[in-house]
């Protein structure tokens, strides 16, 4: 990852292209680093004026006769590689660049943008631009942006770091920061990332010491790669991330493309890139600040647990304390679409609290009724007893407006203190209604204060998922693709296929179940190899150009003599006529016909920012018509690839039902993760590997169909 200490902490700014008039784009950041305290050296760069805002100006950035940390560049676009020339010889090591008419504007920009990213990379210059809003760091009063925003106020110095591709969504989200008061340490915005990424911002605040969440507004990524180690650099650092990704849709992802000439990819790729590292996914501008402000100032659960071992799955027991029974079973319902356990009250604190409060439920929701307005003590008893209690990672209260009421505040401030001072006690969460000044003094004692319910049950499932990420490594898939170069084909220089034949042979070869099979070139050989394998058998073109045999009528099932078998070969025949494939015949595979009580399906591809995806869920035909599958990046672990099978659902294939034995999941997870490795393998001519269905018996999954692609060999630079 690039050091941006030049761009976000630099001693001195040099404004190219200073406007004396302080509202023009190249006269606000002279402005306001001027009026809101910056205190390195400004020096504003202009062709003909000695003085600019009061401003010693010089004709060029090489009369200021010092080195200069940062140029800010207000130019056209036809003068931004001379300009980019100039700070070279400068030794400046990084450049924001305001100006647009790059490639947002089409080829001829592109080719431009291209040109000064080149020149970027050569001369070692940090280039965040063009086409972008700038940047700032809150605690050093640096503002290097032309957006006059920050002059009707700006955010507290805080923890949480914002970058933005887009301009417009940054300013937006730095007013919106402010008035929520949230605690900013820097804001950058990326423009048309021509050198400096989203993901190159991560990558430095993840070792920014002012820095503890980062929140991200994406549109797209060009270099999944470098978003992969940002996102691992923020996870190894122990710092939550906040992604706000637009672009799910296929129109969502045509709009972002035209406007930043990012590429959108694929929304279910990038979710299973954000599960893999603990990203925190934020759907609306609600989730984003609030989810930013959960894990800035909110305690980790006591305690936590991760059923499949990733921080996606992490949750938290949680009590819930309420003054009103129906808005307890709200809470409760939202409790548990999230996943989060809400065991009882151990019997002793239940009983204890039944001892002084005789009418309250110890159930879960506790529900103390409105007999907390004749008796407020019996709310906070039950607070301390569940916080105190052993049993819960995070404890939610409901005040509906009690705490505004000033009996139950200096009750409550008492509670609240003392929890705070125990180190042992779970993390309290209020929701209700509460005036400023009290949610200022509950904040700084540990206690976030929510008006929305539900939103309390979501800040519990996101700070169990933080403190996982506090405490488990990223899962390393199992097992060496080196160890199975052995059997891997020699990959041919054009794009195509494997025949089914060849693909199963590997997949054989590589340790993956396969139903029994094998190749016949003529109908005796293909009664030979059925009476060999056993009836009833299925017939199949074997034909590396017909990958969907189906579609052709190259498929026939359940025969179960040799005359069957014998039509089927001349049936296979004509198929392949029919399908109009240029190479001949080779053959049908016979394979036998393996029983079960359903399909999975358990593929890879090659995404092309992410690089190999694994997909899995059930499977046949039903995969395309309800499209239930989940994502996640290969090479899997056997973690990952059992959270996979769940997520997808067809983790009920391995349940007993109907007379079916139940089948152990672990080690359909550890077929998953094979054919991962087997994928990974194969190299980067791996298009797609594909198995469609794996047929689940009383033997476990069985392969009764293999496709494998590949891509075309590229020519030498």
């Amino acid at each position: 990852m690039p050091d941006l200490d030049s761009l976000l902490k630099p001693r001195s700014v040099a404004v190219i292209g200073a406007s004396t008039q302080p509202d023009k784009v190249g006269g606000m950041p002279i402005r306001l680093l001027r009026e809101l305290g910056y205190a390195g050296r400004i020096h504003p760069v202009h062709p003909s004026a000695s003085e600019i805002q009061g401003l010693r100006a010089y004709p060029t950035l090489a009369a200021i006769g010092e080195a200069v940390d940062l140029a800010i560049v207000a130019v056209p676009a036809l003068a931004a590689e001379s300009v980019m020339a100039q700070l070279a010889q400068n030794g400046t090591r990084a450049a924001i660049f305001f100006t647009s008419g790059f490639a947002e504007v089409g080829e001829e920009g592109l080719a431009m943008q291209q040109v000064l990213a080149a020149s970027a990379r050569r001369h070692g210059v940090a280039l965040l631009g063009p086409n972008c809003l700038g940047a700032m760091n809150l605690r050093e009063r640096m503002f290097a942006t032309f957006s006059p925003i920050p002059l009707t106020g700006v955010p507290p110095a805080g923890d949480v770091g914002l970058v933005s591709q887009s301009g417009a969504f940054g300013a937006y989200a730095f007013a919106l920061a402010r008035e929520a008061g949230l605690g900013l340490s820097h804001w950058v915005t990326t423009g048309n990332e021509a050198g400096l990424q989203v993901a190159d911002v991560i990558g430095w605040m993840a070792q920014d010491d002012d820095t503890r969440v980062i929140l991200a507004y994406m549109e797209g990524c060009r270099d999944g790669a470098r978003l992969r180690h940002a996102l691992a650099a923020a996870r190894a650092a122990g710092k939550p991330v906040v992604i706000a990704k637009v672009g799910t849709t296929e129109a969502g992802a045509r709009s972002a493309q035209s406007h930043t000439a990012s590429l959108a990819g694929e929304d279910a790729v990038y979710q299973a890139v954000f599960d893999e590292y603990g990203v925190h996914r934020a759907h609306t501008l609600e989730d984003f600040f609030r989810l930013g402000y959960t894990l800035s100032r909110g305690r980790r659960p006591a305690r936590w647990h991760s059923p499949s071992g990733l921080m996606a799955d992490a949750v938290a027991p949680v009590a819930i304390v309420t003054v009103s029974g129906g808005v307890g079973i709200m809470m409760a319902d939202r409790a548990e679409q999230l996943g989060l356990p809400m065991p009882p009250m151990p019997a002793a604190a239940a009983q204890a609290l039944r001892a002084s409060i005789p009418f309250a439920s110890t159930a879960n929701p506790i529900d103390v009724t409105g007999q907390v307005v004749a008796q407020p003590a019996v709310l906070f008893e039950a607070m301390a007893r569940v916080a105190t209690c052993g049993e819960y990672g995070s404890v939610v209260a409901f005040l509906a407006g009690g705490a505004n009421a000033p009996r139950l505040w200096a009750e409550l401030q008492h509670t609240i203190g003392a929890l705070h001072e125990d180190r042992h006690a779970a993390p309290l969460l209020l929701s209700g209604i509460v005036d400023d000044d009290k949610r200022a003094w509950l904040e700084a004692h540990g206690c976030l204060v929510f008006r929305e319910p539900a939103h309390a049950i979501e800040a519990v499932a996101a700070l169990a998922r933080a403190a996982a990420l506090d405490a488990t490594a990223a899962s390393a898939p199992a097992g060496a693709a080196a160890s199975l170069a052995a059997f891997l084909p020699t990959v041919p220089d054009n794009a195509g296929a494997l025949s089914e034949f060849d693909a199963m042979r590997l997949l054989a070869d590589a340790g993956v179940p396969v139903a029994p099979h094998g190749l016949a070139r003529d109908a005796d050989e293909a009664v030979s190899l059925a009476r060999r394998i056993g009836y009833p058998v299925a017939v199949k073109l074997c034909s590396a150009q017909v990958l969907h045999k189906s579609d052709v009528g190259g498929v026939a099932l359940n025969l179960g003599d040799e005359a069957a078998v014998r039509a089927a070969f001349s049936a296979m025949q004509a198929a392949l006529a029919r399908a109009g494939a240029s190479l001949p015949f080779e053959g049908v595979l016979v394979a036998r016909m393996v029983r079960g009580w359903g399909e999975l399906m358990v593929g890879v591809r090659r995404d092309p920012v992410f690089g190999l995806v694994a997909l899995a869920g059930i499977g046949g035909t039903a995969v395309e018509i309800f499209r239930q599958v989940a994502f996640g990046l290969a090479p899997l672990s056997p973690a990952r690839a059992r959270a996979m099978l769940e997520q997808s659902r067809a983790a009920v294939l391995f349940e007993a039902h109907r007379g079916n034995p139940a089948l152990p999941l672990a080690q359909a997870a550890d077929l998953l993760a094979r054919v991962s490795q087997v994928a990974a393998a194969l190299g980067p001519r791996l298009d797609t590997l594909e198995i469609n269905p794996f047929i689940i018996g009383a033997d476990g999954p069985v392969a009764a169909d293999a496709v494998i692609t590949w891509l075309p060999a590229q020519a030498p630079d």
